[in-house]
């Protein structure tokens, strides 16, 4: 073969060496690429597995304090009902007032004149009456106006 030949195939075989190796470049570029993604994909996924971990945690701690909440509320009701409910005796044991005080008290109550409501009226303690003939007021007018557009 003749020099010619020779360079014409170096030349041809340069081209397809330049095209191959752009090609398994962009393959390798690609891959690498790709390979990135992946393990941003799986840190993202970590970093959302520990976030939901997290907020379940923190639910489960909000849960348990509910509770105890609902609980200590419960025991508040039932000790309430149960005071609530609980028979008291009729009379009790000690009255209110001490025995001097009571007495004091009904014997004031005796001698005290007793008023009664026959006594109030005959006093001039009755309810006041209207003197006023007819009518009277802020609406003594209207009433008039009213029965004179009936009756056109």
């Amino acid at each position: 073969m003749t020099s010619f030949a020779w360079i014409g195939l170096i030349v041809i075989v340069a081209i397809a060496a330049f095209f191959i190796g752009s090609v398994w470049t962009k393959k390798q570029f690609k891959h690498s690429d790709l390979e990135q993604q992946a393990q941003q994909a799986k840190h993202e996924l970590e970093q959302y597995r520990q976030e939901v971990a997290d907020h379940l945690a923190s639910t489960k701690k909000l849960m348990g304090k509910m509770q105890d909440s609902y609980s200590q509320l419960l025991n508040h009701v039932e000790e309430t009902n149960q005071v609530l409910l609980a028979e008291k005796p009729s009379h009790p044991s000690e009255p209110f007032f001490s025995k001097e005080t009571t007495e004091q008290l009904h014997a004031s109550l005796k001698s005290r004149p007793e008023r009664r409501r026959s006594d109030r009226a005959s006093e001039g303690f009755s309810q006041p009456t209207d003197y006023v003939d007819g009518e009277s007021g802020l609406f003594s007018g209207e009433r008039l106006e009213v029965e004179q557009s009936k009756a056109s």
